[in-house]
Order: structure tokens, then sequence, then C-alpha cells
């Protein structure tokens, strides 16, 4: 399943609570079990997705200083020095912290680089020669330095919106502004067809979103959804990926589909 070339997908919606980290970390566990390389990057200080994926948090990423954070700080080390180890072998995390928060706000007096290429260099082109895919969560913040960062060096963004909340759809406005500008200094940048979660059979309110989405976003809607689940935040409890959690249950095999989806639609529609 892997692909040629090294895809950077990073994930969007200006709307917390809609299942972005959830998907950064079963997305990349289903890739990976396809025997693609994935790394993921954190960029939310709430580190949910770091806390599940990390093989040893507390150690790895707490004590011996391995995060976003610190590499933000280093003046120009390689992020393979910053990388943590996690439970599935084809995975590595750039992870965060509680103290991501306030470094995005120092980052201008932090760093002597250029404040629209910071994963430009942390991702040179030997990092991303070993990985398949390169996925990225970002915070729910309306602005945000880092996540401009990750899409200014993304192949794709990805919508993942909440099919029962439908500000998780009006939020859009605010995501599409960024987009725009991010097409000024990135015009390779492609969107992913749309990720709908939470998703209820037989609720209109789900449909209706479903419907909207496919009509109103450029790469339309995924066909397989994430359904609503109590296995979603008894998995995040355990802090591990769904599919550690209940190998065989449908929301681990709803994104086994999408992970195949993603590389078959990367396979047809080549970024420009």
């Amino acid at each position: 399943m892997a692909t040629k070339k090294t895809q950077i997908i990073t994930l969007v919606c200006n709307k917390g609570g809609v299942g972005r980290s959830t998907t950064a970390i079963n997305i990349a566990w289903s890739l990976a079990n396809k025997k693609c390389n994935v790394l993921v990057c954190d960029l939310d200080a709430q580190a949910n997705t770091s806390s599940s994926l990390a093989k040893n948090y507390q150690e790895d990423v707490i004590e011996d200083g391995r995060h976003v954070t610190n590499l933000l700080k280093s003046y120009g080390d390689s992020a393979t020095d910053y990388l943590v180890d996690t439970r599935n072998p084809n995975i590595k995390l750039l992870a965060s912290t509680l103290m991501l928060d306030n470094t995005e706000g120092e980052i201008k007096s932090l760093l002597d680089l250029n404040i629209f290429k910071l994963f430009d260099h942390f991702f040179n082109r030997k990092l991303k020669s070993e990985y398949d895919f390169i996925i990225i969560d970002t915070p729910p913040q309306k602005s945000s330095i880092l996540t401009l960062n990750a899409l200014l060096t993304s192949n794709w963004y990805w919508y993942v919106l909440s099919a029962e909340d439908q500000w998780s759809l009006d939020a859009r406005i605010v995501s599409d502004k960024i987009i725009q500008d991010v097409r000024k200094l990135n015009p390779k940048i492609k969107p992913l067809p749309v990720l709908m979660t939470k998703f209820v059979n037989g609720s209109s309110q789900s449909v209706e979103m479903k419907k909207v989405a496919a009509s109103e976003f450029k790469a339309g809607v995924f066909k397989t959804t994430i359904g609503y689940s109590s296995i979603i935040s008894k998995s995040h409890s355990n802090r591990k990926s769904i599919r550690e959690f209940s190998s065989g249950h449908r929301v681990a095999k709803n994104y086994d589909s999408v992970a195949m989806a993603i590389n078959r639609y990367i396979s047809k529609v080549k970024p420009a």
C-alpha cells in the first residue's frame, strides 16, 4: 500500500470535538498496518494524540524532552532527534505537551528562521524519505502559526466534520480563509474528501450533513463514515488506538476502509 512519494496530510477544522485527534491516531494505525511507514506530528497542546500513541509518553516525551516544543526551541536541530517510538513499529511520533500553547506565542522570538517555513526545515528531504505518510494533527484555534506552517509544507489538507454538529460545518468559513492564504505560498496543496465522524445511522442530521458536505466541498466526502460509538472514548481512556483496544470493532474497520480510500484517491489525484 506504500506510496512512492511522501504524502503530508494536515487535518483541519476550527471546531473542537470533531474527532481530529481520534482520526490522526487511528488513520495512522490503519496505514501502518498496511505496511506504510507513518510519522504522526501532534501540534495540539492537549497532546491526546501523543499520549495515546507514544510507547512511553512520560519517559520518552516528558522526561527525555523529545517533543515539538523543544524542537522549536532548538535553533535548527533535525526533527529526527525528537521523534519517539510508538507501540506500532511502523509509526513514529513527533509529540506534543501542554507547553505547546505557550510556545506558539514565543515562536517569533525563539527562532532565527523564516516564520512561515518552520516545517520545511524540520521535515527535510532525508526525514521525509523514510515515510510514506506524515499525518499532522492540529489544534482547533482560529489562528495558529503552527497550523499555518503545517499547511504550507503539506500536499493535502483534510477536513474532519462531526456529522451531528452543525457548528463543525459552519467553522469551515475560517478554515477556508486560512487555506486561501496558504495557497498563495503553497499552490500545490489539495483537499482530500471530507471525513464525516460520529455518524449516526438513521439520523436525519447525519444524513443531511453528509449531503451538504458532499455538495459544498470540492473533493466531496469519503463514502465511508466513522460511526458514533462509545468505543472511541473507551480507547481514549485506555490510551490506545481502536484497533489495539478492540481489533474487530466496526469503527476500527471504518478507519481501515478510509485508509484504503485515501491511498486510492492520492494515486488518482496527484498534487500539481
